[in-house]
């Protein structure tokens, strides 16, 4: 099955006291399979809202959403989401919540503990499977959320801001452990963010929205392979990249 996600002319209202209010409309995009592709724009500009159709958490007021083909109607194993919450059980073990999506799908136990123990180095948080999430740092446990969607080995992979609780520090970290675990699992990305430097480090493609109601503003192609030093943010390339999305963002905000 391809992973080749199609947005076409997905628009979202929702009821306010005052009449409707729209949070994005018109919005026509596309991630192949194995593509990296980040949303960028400012708060209130319906990345989230549209990251949760996709997910199959709401539904558009018009237009479609589908993966490979097929209309997204409702949550499915086809996808799975990282929050910028980690959402793990605290009284499990790390390996048994990056086990717990597929003991729901009756996996059988040797099979599991398999995939479970892959997904373990993947991640490099085999040392701490017998952990509680209490016990580790915040990075690490979003690393354990990231792993545990990634061994219902869907589909596509949704991202919500998943590194805006971390540090700066830890936040760089979890960019390369990111870009890693791209490269190894080839695992189809959609992620949402407002920081632009992470959009760039990360994706092969960026949408900027604009907001009020969200609209793509632009889609920048990222010229960089796949391997990406944290020096690129250095690069000429990279700088001039950053300063046109900065104000694209700046020009819709003095606009509003």
């Amino acid at each position: 099955m391809t992973a080749d996600l199609q947005l076409r002319g997905l628009s979202k209202e929702f009821r306010g006291k005052r009449g409707p209010i729209v949070a994005f409309s018109g919005i026509d995009l596309h991630v192949d399979s194995g593509e990296l592709v980040c949303i960028v724009g400012a708060s209130g500009c319906g990345k989230s809202t549209l990251l949760n159709i996709v997910a199959g958490l709401d539904t558009p007021t018009a237009g479609e959403a589908t993966l490979a083909g097929f209309p997204i109607q409702g949550p499915g194993p086809d996808r799975g989401i990282v929050f910028q919450s980690y959402s793990l059980f605290p009284w499990r073990t790390v390996a048994e919540n990056v086990g717990f999506g597929l003991e729901l799908g009756g996996m059988p136990k040797s099979e599991m503990r398999e995939r479970v123990a892959y997904y373990l180095r993947v991640m490099k948080l085999e040392k701490w499977a017998e952990s509680r999430p209490g016990q580790l740092s915040g990075g690490m446990r979003q690393r354990v959320a990231i792993a545990r969607s990634l061994a219902m080995e869907p589909e596509v992979l949704l991202l919500d801001e998943p590194f805006g609780a971390l540090d700066a520090h830890t936040r760089g970290l979890m960019q390369d452990y990111l870009l890693s675990v791209w490269e190894q699992t080839g695992t189809t990305i959609l992620m949402v963010t407002h920081d632009v430097e992470e959009a760039l480090f990360l994706s092969q493609r960026i949408y900027v929205f604009s907001s009020h109601p969200g609209r793509i503003r632009r889609e920048i192609v990222v010229p960089f392979g796949v391997e990406r030093p944290q020096t690129i943010r250095r690069d000429e390339r990279f700088l001039d990249l950053r300063d046109e999305i900065h104000g694209l963002l700046l020009a819709e905000a003095v606009d509003v």
